[in-house]
């Protein structure tokens, strides 16, 4: 590669620099809206469940009910599964592979005396004879719609975490196309700049895989930049590392035939602190790395390779 004046972050550099937590306030307001009408929504349903008959009228009326209804009452879905199982097997339901909360609900509607077992079990199973005969005390606890209980599943705060996990895969993918806007901002000002252009979110056949941006194209690739942004730790780090490396050796051969190609990785988020270990490989892999407080860097570096683009 020819020489530059652009300079890669040095590990220790991109590792000290690293922005922990992204934080977009219109995210914020939006999922905040969100949480509040779905939290709204959900707690008109749920104060209705006053007695047996209703609970067993706000099953009917929600898809959802055994989700909510276990997560806010603090059942376990796990163990609430293998009770329902043990109802099903004693009572000489067809038994080929357990239940998800949705298919029992489904078995509820379509039967009435798998209704009437499962109302039993969640409505008072903790003092039932039957149950305590073959089912611990310890899973038992949390069967009984009690006025404690109901009291919980009716808590304006409880029902709002209960909207927040669900909302969880939505607001990192909120975030992360934020993150990928903020980017894209930087990077086509800099390509206006030069009169380049770039593509999002495309499959380059060279990798045979997806990239976050390239330019110019994805048939002749000039610049690869692939964006990580990671709050928690996870296995796709690991993913991300091999696609690093398999794109290096790529790449090497490219250079090897005279077509020059430029691997840039933009990687930012507390997730990354905790594997470390692929950080630095990446950071190995790649000519330059990026961050949220190093974005200027990416002008350096087209403008050190405009010759080249």
């Amino acid at each position: 590669m020819a020489e530059t004046k652009a300079k890669k972050l040095s590990y220790d550099e991109m590792f000290n620099s690293t922005t922990m937590f992204y934080i977009n306030d219109s995210c914020e307001e939006s999922i905040r809206k969100t949480i509040d009408a779905q939290t709204a929504d959900i707690l008109v349903g749920l104060k209705t469940i006053t007695s047996k008959e209703t609970l067993k009228q706000y099953i009917i009326d929600h898809k959802d009910s055994l989700d909510r209804l276990t997560s806010v009452a603090e059942i376990s879905e796990e163990r609430f599964k293998r009770m329902v199982s043990m109802i099903r097997k004693d009572r000489g339901f067809v038994f080929a592979t357990e239940w998800g909360l949705s298919k029992i609900r489904s078995a509820m509607m379509e039967s009435p005396a798998m209704m009437e077992s499962v109302l039993n079990l969640i409505w008072d199973g903790k003092h039932d004879p039957k149950m305590q005969a073959c089912i611990p005390p310890f899973y038992l606890e949390n069967m009984a719609m009690d006025d404690s209980t109901l009291a919980k599943i009716q808590d304006e705060g409880s029902v709002r975490q209960l909207v927040k996990r669900g909302l969880e895969g939505t607001y990192s993918n909120m975030i992360g196309d934020a993150i990928l806007a903020d980017i894209e901002k930087e990077l086509k000002r800099v390509c206006a700049k030069h009169g380049l252009e770039y593509q999002k979110n495309v499959r380059v056949p060279k990798l045979d895989r997806a990239v976050s941006f390239v330019l110019e194209s994805p048939a002749k690739p000039k610049l690869i930049l692939d964006v990580s942004y990671s709050v928690t730790t996870s296995s796709s780090q690991g993913s991300k590392k091999e696609a690093a490396r398999k794109t290096e050796a790529v790449i090497k051969a490219e250079r090897d035939a005279g077509n020059n190609i430029i691997f840039v990785n933009f990687l930012d988020g507390a997730g990354w602190i905790g594997r470390q270990a692929d950080l630095r490989e990446i950071h190995r892999c790649s000519d330059y790395v990026l961050n949220f407080q190093n974005m200027g860097l990416l002008e350096d570096i087209i403008d050190a390779h405009i010759d080249e683009l």
